[in-house]
């Protein structure tokens, strides 16, 4: 693929990406659509990550992080009180997620394998995934 085809590509899934963003405002339905663009996104970013600036990964990654957000208010109500607030841990800068900006509860139960190490453990996001993969640039989405 050259050089201009795959920014064509790149642009193209993007704004395909925001509208089904868009369209996650008023339907769930776009799911798999919006899973299926994200796969043709990171199998791009795979194959040429240079055709991806710093300001595409990062408007991808806020994409996401709307598109999950807005998919989870379609989803069931949780009854009852919200999940308490967890305290910020020694190292933590936030209190919520970076991408989606949940925020920290008991639901963030998961440590990602691929970016954990000793001097930090990453949670993932039970919203919308994100982990210290995303925001170091290692991976896309």
């Amino acid at each position: 693929m050259t050089s201009t085809t795959a920014v064509r590509e790149k642009e193209k899934e993007t704004e395909e990406l925001r509208q089904l963003v868009i369209q996650a405002r008023a339907s769930a339905e776009v799911e798999s659509q919006a899973d299926k663009c994200l796969d043709r996104l990171r199998q791009l970013y795979t194959a040429d990550p240079a055709q991806f600036s710093t300001e595409d990964v990062r408007w991808v990654n806020v994409l996401r992080g709307f598109l999950a957000v807005r998919l989870a208010a379609h989803g069931p109500k949780v009854k009852g009180a919200p999940p308490v607030r967890t305290p910020k841990r020694k190292g933590d800068t936030l209190d919520h997620c970076w991408r989606c900006e949940t925020p920290v509860d008991a639901r963030f139960s998961d440590i990602c394998p691929e970016c954990d190490s000793k001097a930090y453990h990453w949670r993932v996001c039970p919203v919308c995934r994100a982990c210290g993969c995303q925001r170091s640039g290692k991976i896309l989405v």
